[in-house]
C-alpha cells in the first residue's frame, strides 16, 4: 500500500521547490543575463519539468520580479554595512566612491526588471503591493543607506542641514538612472567609463554634502 505525503509535508516540498527555482534563476541571471534567461533553462537547472514553475509563478516575468524583489535587499546589504562601519574614516568621497563601485553592478541588473515592468502595468502594481506588505521596496534600502550620512553627521562631517534622506535618494537616484538609460537607449547619459563613475560621482555628491 502507497503512503501518500500529507498536507504538511507537501507544503515544504512546495516551498523548497520555490526555492530553488528562485535561487537558480538569481544565478542564471548573474551568469548569462536577463534576455538569455529562460524558463527552460531554470527547469532544467533545478531538475524538474517547465510546468513546475507555473505553479509558482504565472509567468517569466512574475519569476524574475520575484526573484528580484526577494534577493536584491540582501545584495544591497553588505555593501551599505561596509559603508556605515566606515563613517569617519578615510574621507566622506572615498567611502562613497568605494560604495558606489559596490553597488552600481545591481542597479545594472536592475535596469532591465524596471523596463520590464514599466510594459506591464499590472505586474508593476502586484510588484508594488508585495513590496509594500513585506517592507521591503525601496524606502526601506534608502533609510539603511541615510544612516551612513546620519553617523557623519554625528561625528561633525556633513552639516546638520543635510537631509541624510535626500543625500541617500539623490546617491540611488543617480545610479538607477544612469543604468536605466544604459538599458533602454544603449546610451549613457554621463559619458562616463564604467571605472570613472564612482569617482566621479563620488566626488560631486561628497563635496555636495561635506563640511569643507
Amino acid at each position: 500500500m502507497s503512503v501518500h505525503p500529507g498536507p504538511a509535508v507537501r507544503i515544504k516540498k512546495s516551498a523548497r521547490t520555490r526555492e530553488l527555482l528562485i535561487d537558480a534563476t538569481e544565478r542564471l541571471m548573474c551568469e548569462h543575463g536577463l534576455s538569455n534567461l529562460t524558463t527552460q533553462k531554470v527547469a532544467r537547472a533545478c531538475g524538474v519539468a517547465e510546468g513546475t514553475i507555473y505553479r509558482h509563478f504565472a509567468s517569466r516575468e512574475e519569476l524574475v520580479v520575484t526573484t528580484l524583489r526577494e534577493r536584491l535587499p540582501g545584495e544591497f546589504a553588505p555593501p551599505i554595512d561596509a559603508l556605515i562601519r566606515s563613517a569617519g574614516k578615510r574621507t566622506i568621497e572615498q567611502n562613497l566612491r568605494d560604495f558606489i563601485a559596490a553597488v552600481a553592478p545591481i542597479f545594472s541588473a536592475i535596469a532591465p526588471t524596471a523596463g520590464m515592468l514599466a510594459a506591464d502595468p499590472a505586474l508593476a502594481a502586484r510588484n508594488a503591493e508585495a513590496l509594500r506588505a513585506d517592507g521591503s521596496g525601496p524606502s526601506r534600502t534608502v533609510d539603511q543607506l541615510a544612516a551612513y550620512f546620519r553617523e557623519e553627521q554625528r561625528l561633525g562631517r556633513i552639516p546638520n542641514e543635510v537631509d541624510p534622506r535626500t543625500a541617500a535618494s539623490m546617491l540611488f537616484g543617480f545610479c538607477f538612472y544612469r543604468s536605466l538609460m544604459i538599458h533602454l537607449f544603449a546610451e549613457d547619459p554621463t559619458r562616463l567609463a564604467d571605472d570613472d563613475l564612482p569617482q566621479a560621482l563620488a566626488v560631486m555628491l561628497g563635496r555636495a554634502v561635506s563640511r569643507i
